[in-house]
């Protein structure tokens, strides 16, 4: 099992779900379940860069978020001690050394906390890309995705209820790539926009993906002047 070293790199969080997370009350299982369907997937692909079986690491993320729930973990989280995917990851190892390893499959078909396809998950993990980088770092390339992730979702919601979800999904194939006046004239005809207007609403998009990705990367730094950096992180990441 990898000693709980951390990887180095991420700035000091804030962890806003974390706060929200701690104590009772609607508010607080809401954001405890947002916690678990964000980052579920990075810890299962850790898991499975450790060696485990598909079968076990679905056990293992399984038995740890039942852990993290039973026990309130969050409620015991200080923001000014850590970083939020460091909390998430060593808690992960110390649950896997003292507590899933001793109760091996015991804790299988125990219940589940948080509902994922664990055949997608094996899916997506088979998919990643082929490389020498350890556990942690890829732990770190799935954050800063999910960061990714969870910002084009609150801007396609933003669109869905604004009645263009069409629209939306003629532009995001435009979102991070370049496209020429005929490539616009062609995706915008079945919305009903020109290619002019197909420019004008992707330049709008694009604004729209950069406000929602600096409010999530928002969400897990410490203040305001630690965001610019957290972004030009992400994206050293993401460009390795």
């Amino acid at each position: 099992m990898p000693s709980d070293k951390e990887s180095p790199g991420f700035v000091p969080t804030r962890w806003s779900l974390v706060l929200r997370a701690q104590g009772n009350g609607e508010a607080s299982q809401a954001a405890l379940e947002e916690l678990c369907a964000a980052y579920w997937y990075p810890l299962y692909a850790w898991a499975r860069r450790t060696g485990l079986s598909p079968s076990d690491s679905e056990d293992a993320v399984q038995g740890f978020f039942a852990v993290l729930l039973d026990r309130r973990l969050f409620d015991r989280a200080d923001a000014g001690r850590g970083r939020l995917r460091s909390f998430l990851l060593t808690v992960f190892r110390r649950h896997l050394r003292d507590d899933w390893v001793k109760a091996g499959a015991e804790r299988r078909g125990g219940g589940r906390v948080v509902s994922f396809d664990a055949v997608e998950a094996e899916e997506w993990f088979r998919n990643e890309p082929a490389d020498d980088s350890s556990a942690e770092e890829q732990f770190d390339r799935r954050w800063a995705l999910t960061v990714l992730d969870r910002a084009l979702a609150r801007v396609e919601e933003m669109h869905v209820r604004r009645g263009k979800g069409p629209e939306f999904a003629a532009l995001r194939p435009f979102l991070t790539r370049p496209g020429g006046l005929a490539d616009y004239e062609a995706a915008g005809l079945p919305v009903g926009l020109s290619g002019g207007a197909f420019k004008v609403a992707l330049h709008r998009l694009r604004e729209r993906f950069r406000e929602a990705l600096r409010e999530e990367v928002r969400e897990t730094s410490a203040d305001e002047s630690e965001v610019d950096a957290e972004l030009a992180h992400l994206v050293r990441i993401l460009g390795r």
